[in-house]
């Protein structure tokens, strides 16, 4: 995508596709979802949102997670360089999670940047990012669309009733379908980008 009346979603992506394709692994499974999210998807124009950019409470976090992802550099720097330019133009949510608790609606925001009703619309893809603040559980739930995140803060992941993980900075998670998981953030906040193919079905 050239143009510059828009954020840099071109750039956006092509960062994003690489960066997870270069820490996933050689895992079949995480190959095939990487390819359904990004191997054939054309993107449409970003249009104009049905709801006017807006934060929620915990967007306050946003700062320091850039902040410290652009200390650190390299291509995980550059992505949320990209990133927080698009940031301004997004709708931040937490209406799910003021349904769970209003600590957590507090505690938790996430927006979409690809998919239906996101900035980027798209019926065959979901891109989004979270943020969470510092010791807040994001609890367990579940959803058919398998989903890669990328990493891009400290934070421990879950799935089923296994132990906690950390990926670190740059790790890739990979959630398949209808998985019950759950994510948690420690001394520091919660930032994360997800991608979900909309058609699940494997190709």
């Amino acid at each position: 995508m050239t143009d510059n009346t828009h954020p840099p979603l071109g750039t956006f992506m092509d960062l994003l596709a690489t960066e997870i394709r270069s820490r996933m692994g050689n895992e079949p499974a995480r190959e095939a979802a990487h390819q359904r999210i990004f191997g054939d998807t054309a993107l449409e124009a970003p249009q104009a949102s049905r709801e006017r950019p807006h934060r929620q409470p915990a967007c306050r976090h946003l700062a320091e997670c850039f902040a410290e992802l652009e200390t650190i550099g390299g291509n995980l720097g550059k992505l949320a360089a990209v990133l927080r330019e698009i940031e301004p133009h997004l709708s931040w949510n937490n209406q799910s999670e003021r349904r769970k608790s209003a600590v957590l609606a507090e505690n938790y925001a996430d927006s979409f940047i690809v998919g239906p009703g996101g900035f980027v619309p798209s019926s065959a893809i979901e891109i989004g990012v979270s943020v969470m603040a510092p010791h807040t559980t994001y609890p367990d739930h579940r959803h058919p669309p398998e989903e890669l995140y990328l990493v891009l803060s400290q934070g421990e992941w879950r799935q089923n009733a296994e132990a906690w993980h950390e990926p670190g900075f740059g790790g890739v998670v990979y959630n398949p379908p209808d998985i019950v998981h759950a994510m948690r953030a420690d001394a520091k906040p919660l930032f994360a980008i997800w991608c979900l193919p909309l058609d699940n079905t494997p190709h």
